[in-house]
């Protein structure tokens, strides 16, 4: 038989070699797998999924004796219910850097040709060393095997190589020295604090007993005694580790190695994926009842307000709470808030709408005595009158609408005032007791909001309306003229046409159409919900934070100045000296200067 441990018949009895081993820094064997996509086989220096691992036993656990480059392959043996390959049928093996696996030699006592079998599971309770590939072995005193998957190796990953930490895997907590970890951690149940305010199970430290013989000394120079100076000396102390716990869960305050959640063991810790999920699911749609439009417009304003106030007070916390800064979504609050200007505008719409239908429904009531007073041969004339009338409010409202995006921006900036916030919490710091800066605005900032929208544009609907009487009077004025030859037996029909002009509430209040048709009918069931959360389902606002049509109509009443209106950004145009681009060249000569960059970075 011919020689070799491949061909020894004994190789998997006898000369059967278990091993248990680390995946080596990814940038020895990264390549083998293309991260883009590719046509030919060739293209990529390796194939497949394969490994280097540094086996403990039988490689230096440093990179002084074997570099990682120089580790044998390591091949993946799949389950059955995986399959090899053929016919497409296959899974990808999950193995990254740093984790601890176990396997067999396929070629026996050579030991040249490792299996991998399985992985060992991580505790998430294991501090993990963020770099991978150095030499971590110092004067001979081996390290920790502890790595994380995103360590830091050799070479830098590109772009498309690095991996993205998912939310699952970020923690809520600012990783801290193991002493103040303890010290901020909640006792585990069973665990009573002392009458000191500090865990029994766990030993003083240096900052908690210094803060101990202080509260002491101050308590002994004030005179206290007894449970009084008890409580002093435990009040001190427990608010040194609450100063102590919020510095160090700042996101300014010194790295620590464990920001990743990295393990298989506790599915239940939270992350940041169960802080951003309870986010989402509180945050409140808004949802519009046919039977009160402009009730429900009012409601959905409001409960915009809230949802962007409570996005910047997280983007305001993020600037001192770790937590806040970890599932923090917003990156730009001033896009937030025309986002959300825009919106309420769409709310806005109907508010308007429903002042259009008021005076289209008084116009057509006010006409009805000239029409039932002209000659049934004239009478003809006021349906093109109506038509014309109709359409000149109609594009009044509609040059309204178009214009409260921009005003109602500007109204959010100005009341959210969100730079200044910004400007307090920087300056707040981290300590405990420092007020915490928040957007404040009333609850009744949403009919604040409307009024400051109907107040602008008070003088254009007012002349509207009085251009409309006057064209109409003249009309009339025009067929009582024709009519005077005929017959002197006709009324004025001039003084027939009224004032179409009402107050702000019975705009938004009236009823144009009847769902009642009979007086026996019963009324429908109203509405109840005004928003609805995927955590709770509807729900509404209390009775008094409901904004009403009788506030606004008095808040339009007590408005002197006109807000601005935010000018609309425009697109960017190239102008006539705008030389050409050549946009192939240009992507060319970027791809080229890119991999003159990355082939230089090789060695």
């Amino acid at each position: 038989m011919e020689g070799g441990a491949l061909f020894n018949p004994g190789f998997l009895g006898g000369s059967f070699l278990w091993w248990v081993g680390q995946i080596a820094d990814d940038s020895t064997w990264r390549d083998n797998i293309s991260p883009g996509i590719h046509k030919s086989k060739g293209s990529i220096p390796g194939w497949g999924r394969r490994y280097k691992v540094r086996i403990i036993g039988l490689h230096d656990q440093g990179e002084t004796v074997i570099p990682s480059d120089q580790l044998p392959w390591a091949q993946i043996m799949y389950p059955v219910t995986a399959g090899g390959g053929q016919t497409n049928s296959g899974q990808t093996p999950n193995l990254r850097q740093g984790m601890m696996v176990f396997g067999f030699f396929l070629d026996g006592q050579d030991q040249q040709v490792p299996v991998i079998m399985g992985v060992l599971g991580n505790n998430e309770q294991t501090e993990l060393s963020t770099k991978i590939g150095d030499n971590r072995v110092t004067n001979e005193t081996p390290g920790s095997l502890a790595t994380s998957g995103y360590a830091e190796g050799q070479e830098p990953k590109s772009r498309e190589t690095k991996e993205k930490v998912p939310d699952k895997g970020k923690e809520v907590e600012k990783p801290k020295p193991a002493e103040q970890a303890a010290e901020c951690a909640a006792p585990p149940a069973g665990v009573q604090l002392n009458k000191n305010g500090l865990r029994p199970d766990l030993p003083l430290s240096k900052q908690q007993f210094q803060d101990q013989q202080s509260a002491r000394a101050t308590a002994d120079a004030r005179g206290l005694t007894g449970a009084a100076r008890d409580d002093f000396i435990q009040q001190s102390v427990a608010q040194g580790i609450k100063d102590r716990c919020a510095a160090a869960n700042s996101p300014g305050s010194p790295t620590v190695p464990g920001a990743t959640t990295e393990g298989i063991t506790s599915v239940h810790k939270m992350n940041a994926a169960h802080v951003k999920m309870e986010d989402k699911l509180r945050e409140k749609i808004p949802l519009m009842k046919p039977d009160d439009k402009v009730g429900s417009a009012l409601k959905a304003i409001q409960t915009v307000i809230d949802n962007i106030t409570q996005k910047i007070d997280k983007y305001i916390k993020a600037i001192n709470s770790y937590l806040e800064a970890v599932t923090n979504t917003l990156s730009d609050i001033q896009g937030l808030i025309a986002s959300a200007a825009c919106e309420i505008a769409k709310y806005m719409k109907i508010i308007f709408d429903k002042m259009m239908e008021y005076v289209l429904k008084l116009l057509n009531q006010t006409l009805t005595g000239p029409v039932s007073a002209t000659p049934s041969s004239l009478r003809y004339l006021f349906g093109d009158v109506k038509e014309i009338t109709t359409e000149l409010v109609l594009c009044l409202y509609n040059q309204i609408t178009n214009d409260v995006c921009g005003m109602i921006e500007g109204l959010l900036t100005e009341a959210l005032n969100p730079e200044e916030l910004v400007e307090q919490a920087q300056q707040v710091g981290t300590a405990s007791t420092s007020p915490a800066a928040s957007p404040s605005v009333p609850i009744c900032y949403a009919e604040d909001l409307v009024a400051d929208a109907i107040f602008a544009n008070k003088d254009a609907i007012n002349d509207a309306n009085n251009t409309i009487i006057d064209n109409i009077n003249a009309f009339l004025d025009d067929i009582q003229g024709e009519l005077a030859g005929v017959t002197g037996a006709l009324s004025d029909i001039t003084s027939l046409i009224g004032d179409i002009s009402g107050s702000i509430s019975s705009a938004l209040s009236f009823d144009n159409l009847k769902l009642n048709a009979f007086g026996c009918e019963l009324s429908p069931n109203k509405a109840v919900s005004d928003f609805y959360t995927f955590a709770t389902g509807g729900a509404a606002a209390p009775d008094n934070q409901t904004p009403s049509t009788e506030n606004i109509d008095q808040a339009v009443s007590n408005k002197t100045t006109v807000p601005e209106t935010k000018p609309e950004t425009e697109f960017a145009q190239p102008t006539k000296a705008t030389e050409d681009l050549n946009i192939g060249e240009s992507n060319a000569e970027t791809r080229a200067a890119a991999a003159q960059e990355r082939d230089l970075t090789l060695f």
